[in-house]
């Protein structure tokens, strides 16, 4: 028996008996489950969309982005060239990939974004060691570490099937100017020695200034290249290759074209370069929605 101002309400057994004044109402009220599967049906069934999503329906827009997807452009590069052609018809980088997750591109995440995931998960954390001996990027000079310099270069390897075969992969700091090479030898000491000779040679000697790697012992020979290239060496703590976060993002782009256990010996070197020019060619939001490429053959970098 609750009593609430004049009203006294009565619940028994699912009827509720309400007495204002004169006026008696009885109200029987529909047995209801208790149990959470209940609870979570209800809310999935409530919170779902009340209108189809933008990219849902067939049109223009929709062919492009999921061809562009197929192409193996990022949600990222076909928004910024709707941005750079000024078109009537805009969907923004979260639409395109709330569609893809969704399924109603008829594309899977798996196919068409970066980390080939079924779906989005956070970025775990790492941790952090030092280890004397080497050049920690703690002593990297500030002018580099705020990209205030062209010529500075992170550099990391992807590994093919059964580490058997591997690929380098350059990036300048400024630019975001990305240089792939095979190495279908694998990523031991003379192979990734050839390697980095291989990238590093297609580099103007003017845009040499450092190379900053994690601390793998793929990179045993970088006393070496040092001496030979005349550049300074940085080394991440271990276990933190984020610190070298340029290659660790394009690292995604890298694995779209060549995923995980794939035999990267049977890559060739043309291969390579065609997905190196892909990567290159799109805008970034980084670059003023500019590509890698018109940033690094801008003759003021030159």
């Amino acid at each position: 028996m609750i009593e609430v101002g004049i009203s006294v309400v009565t619940v028994r057994a699912h009827v509720c008996m309400v007495k204002l004044g004169e006026v008696v109402s009885v109200v029987n009220f529909p047995r209801l489950s208790c149990h959470s599967s209940h609870a979570q049906r209800r809310a999935d069934k409530e919170r779902r969309r009340t209108r189809p999503r933008r990219l849902e329906a067939a049109g223009e827009l929709r062919d492009r982005v999921v061809r562009e997807l197929k192409l193996g452009r990022s949600p990222v590069a076909i928004w910024a060239d709707l941005v750079a052609e000024g078109s009537a018809v805009m969907v923004c980088v979260e639409t395109i990939y709330a569609a893809v997750c969704a399924g109603v591109l008829g594309v899977r995440p798996t196919e068409c974004l970066r980390t080939r995931r079924p779906r989005r998960r956070r970025r775990q954390a790492r941790c952090e060691n030092k280890r004397p001996g080497l050049a920690n990027i703690s002593a990297r000079p500030a002018v580099v570490n705020e990209r205030g310099e062209l010529g500075h270069w992170e550099g990391e390897k992807i590994i093919g099937a059964n580490n058997r075969s591997s690929m380098l992969w350059l990036t300048e700091r400024v630019t975001r100017f990305s240089i792939g090479v095979t190495m279908p030898e694998g990523y031991a000491g003379d192979a990734m020695l050839a390697g980095l000779a291989d990238g590093l040679d297609q580099i103007p000697a003017h845009l040499l200034g450092s190379i900053t790697f994690d601390q793998g012992s793929e990179w045993a020979c970088w006393e070496t290249i040092a001496a030979t290239y005349s550049i300074d060496i940085w080394f991440c703590d271990p276990h933190s290759p984020w610190q070298r976060g340029q290659v660790e993002n394009l690292n995604r782009q890298w694995r779209w074209w060549f995923p995980r256990g794939t035999d990267l010996g049977s890559v060739t070197q043309a291969r390579a370069d065609h997905a190196a020019s892909i990567i290159n060619s799109q805008r970034r939001r980084s670059l003023g929605y500019h590509s890698p490429a018109e940033r690094y053959a801008d003759p003021t970098v030159q």
